[in-house]
């Protein structure tokens, strides 16, 4: 069902950087404003400039970040910064991250993937698009003619053939390692033996890919190919603009770690914590936790008194106070009964939907066009605990993650889960490889 194929993507020439950390960059949507200075300081190749370079108030149409971008990269490959690999490949791309004492690798299969529309069954979005952020990832697009970064999707095959191939390679020496700064191990191996990369080709023929991250990058190239493909009259359907580069993980692989999403709440009205107790109680059993403890475990008591192994939601919400109250929904049937009964059960039963009907909706009265505007999603609950201690939230909700599982099987039922509610970790980093749309 995938149609790939190898391809030769422009990387870091490692005889003019000596430290490959130093110019690779986090994923565009992890990055803070001061983390994107503390980039541009560290190297002058730096990544960060080709996909999320700094605008400035005399910005241009004819000198923006977009046109400073292709300048870099067109100046960078005339300079040997950039180096193509001379015939097309395969790579195999690891990260290897730790979480807590922990360490997790993924590995992934970076190759170029025949664009799709939404819905043909092929390649399908794990969730909502946020809109807000195409147009500028469109405008990069255009004027580079380039994708700076894969986008991450998950397979799922019946055997185990590509992830047995996977550990056949692994024992080889990766052509590239190195480590970044934020404590990612990398490594990347070059497959370009052309019996192996017809297999790894013949046997994505058969499968599905589900978007993880990069959701908007990946509808970014359908609008970029659809206005080439109208400006092309010998449109042909093999131009390089009719793919793009995307990191294929094995949906099964127990490297891959998914986090939870967490959300601060500004409510419309004046907030007030017993009726929102009170309204609570109709759908929730409702505990209140005393917390003996300092600002930097009290989250974490949040999250150790919500994780659960069983079928069942489990949310914790804090407004303030040495407390947090443990809310556990009391019919796991609900959402699928009363609510969304057109929906699947592994869609109602995922813990944000309970959040944004039963509380965010219901009870706080902020429906989905209004959600942007009072909800604010993150990654981090310390941020979100912040937010509550200086008033920028009235109350913060703090989740269990999503299952891998969850994701496939809502996502292969044709169903997106709710927007900012994904994230599977590792991500792939930005620079590593960078695929120009060209012949």
């Amino acid at each position: 069902m995938a149609k790939i194929k190898p391809f030769r993507g422009y990387r870091y020439n490692s005889e003019k950087i000596e430290n490959l950390g130093s110019v690779i960059s986090p994923p565009y949507y992890n990055m803070l404003k001061e983390d994107k200075a503390k980039l541009y300081e560290k190297s002058k190749y730096n990544s960060v400039r080709l996909f999320s370079g700094e605008t400035y108030e005399d910005d241009t149409p004819s000198d923006n970040t977009f046109t400073r971008a292709k300048g870099f990269l067109d100046k960078w490959i005339d300079d040997g910064v950039l180096v193509r690999d001379e015939e097309p490949v395969i790579y195999m791309y690891e990260q290897t991250i730790d979480m807590s004492g922990t360490f997790y690798s993924n590995t992934s299969f970076v190759v170029l993937v025949e664009l799709e529309d939404i819905g043909s069954g092929v390649i399908m979005p794990c969730e909502k698009l946020h809109e807000v952020s195409m147009g500028d990832r469109y405008d990069l697009l255009a004027a580079t003619n380039a994708d700076m970064s894969m986008i991450s999707c998950l397979y799922e095959e019946q055997e185990k053939d590509l992830f047995n191939l996977m550990n056949e390679l692994r024992e080889e020496t990766p052509d590239v390692e190195f480590s970044s700064d934020d404590n990612v191990q990398q490594r990347l191996w070059k497959i370009s033996y052309k019996p192996t990369i017809d297999f790894i080709v013949e046997q994505f023929k058969d499968i599905s890919l589900y978007i993880t991250d990069g959701q908007t990058r990946y509808e970014t190239c359908l609008k970029y190919r659809n206005y080439m493909k109208a400006n092309n009259p010998n449109h042909t359907g093999n131009e390089p603009y009719n793919y793009m580069m995307m990191s294929l993980s094995n949906s099964h692989s127990d490297g891959l770690v998914s986090l939870p999403v967490h959300r601060g709440v500004k409510t419309p009205r004046n907030f007030s914590e017993p009726l929102f107790i009170a309204n609570a109680q109709d759908y929730f059993k409702v505990e209140k936790i005393i917390v003996d403890s300092n600002d930097e475990t009290f989250v974490q008591t949040m999250v150790k008194q919500i994780a659960t192994v069983k079928s069942e939601t489990r949310i914790a919400a804090y407004c303030g106070g040495d407390y947090f109250y443990r809310m556990v929904l009391t019919d796991n049937d609900h959402i699928k009964k009363d609510v969304y009964p057109e929906m699947t059960k592994e869609y109602c039963k995922l813990d944000i939907v309970a959040l944004n009907k039963l509380i965010i909706e219901d009870v706080f009265h902020i429906d989905e066009e209004k959600y942007e505007e009072y909800v604010t999603p993150t990654r981090s609950y310390n941020a979100c605990y912040d937010g509550v201690k200086n008033g920028d939230y009235d109350i913060m909700f703090v989740l269990n993650p999503v299952r891998v599982e969850q994701i496939r099987n809502i996502t292969a039922a044709g169903e997106r889960l709710p927007e900012m509610t994904v994230s599977v970790y590792p991500k792939p980093s930005v620079g590593v490889i960078i695929n120009v749309k060209e012949d």
